[in-house]
């Protein structure tokens, strides 16, 4: 890493020392910064990635290998599923530009919840076409958007130092997810097919849970060590206290504009109505 030493601000002529700091980036150091006491952000973020990795692959594979909800003939089975990427793919850069990373996270894995529950109305609209093909093709869409998010979403999180340690982590989970996904699928035949639809749609929920405990990273600039993760979470701590003291003196003074509107006057000060 790099630094700047020099007396701000700069004017023409003046000289600029660079200093250098080696940084060791051995497998063995990156495991031990995961340690609760030395960088507990990281370690929760990581963790939490983790947990939805997991998950959105299940699902998305689970989707992807129960071909029969999304056509009833091959033909129009891959049409619909190489469509549904290609709009998962363009909808991702527009939820990003509109929602930033963790609300575009959130609204799909939101679609992916609402359409799993309406999947289990039994609604035809031909003998061979129902609502659990139409919704299962629109769940299909939501996560795999959901999984291009959390690719984006991960890499802004880790720092530059560990960044691909911790994809790695998350693409392993991922990769247990896909495993797990298609036997899932299977209870169609051995269930109630309202069951692995509300396992799906559970597992939506949890996922939303798991990314409503990581920070946004829109508009952030990406953390280059562990120490920033830190330093970011801090200031997101402070900003939020100073947030929710903004709220509460907003709430004061509308409720004693509300008392003045009744009683005609009131007094009011920083500490009582």
């Amino acid at each position: 890493s790099s630094g700047i030493n020099a007396e701000w601000p700069l004017r023409p002529g003046d000289t600029i020392d660079l200093v250098y700091e080696e940084r060791n980036q051995s497998y063995l150091k990156q495991i031990k910064d995961f340690k609760p006491n030395i960088h507990p952000t990281m370690l929760k973020e990581t963790l939490l990635g983790m947990v939805v990795w997991f998950m959105v692959s299940l699902i998305s594979y689970s989707y992807q290998f129960g071909w029969s909800k999304i056509g009833n003939d091959l033909h129009s089975i891959y049409f619909f599923a190489a469509f549904g990427d290609e709009v998962a793919y363009s909808t991702s850069v527009l939820g990003c530009k509109l929602l930033g990373r963790k609300k575009a996270t959130f609204f799909y894995f939101g679609v992916v919840i609402v359409m799993n529950l309406l999947a289990m109305l039994d609604v035809r609209f031909t003998a061979t076409w129902s609502l659990e093909h139409l919704v299962s093709i629109i769940g299909n869409i939501a996560t795999s958007s959901a999984f291009v998010m959390m690719y984006l979403y991960t890499g802004e999180l880790a720092p530059t130092s560990h960044r691909g340690m911790i994809l790695c982590l998350s693409s392993s989970c991922a990769r247990i997810g896909s495993f797990v996904g298609p036997y899932v699928n299977l209870l169609y035949g051995l269930t109630d097919r309202r069951v692995p639809l509300a396992l799906f749609a559970g597992l939506s929920l949890l996922a939303c849970v798991a990314v409503w405990f990581l920070p946004d990273t829109t508009g952030r600039s990406v953390p280059e060590t562990p120490g920033d993760v830190e330093k970011y979470s801090e200031k997101n701590k402070e900003e939020e206290e100073e947030g929710g003291k903004r709220d509460e003196e907003k709430a004061g003074i509308v409720f004693a504009n509300g008392l003045n509107g009744l009683n005609g006057h009131v007094v009011y000060d920083d500490r009582s109505v």
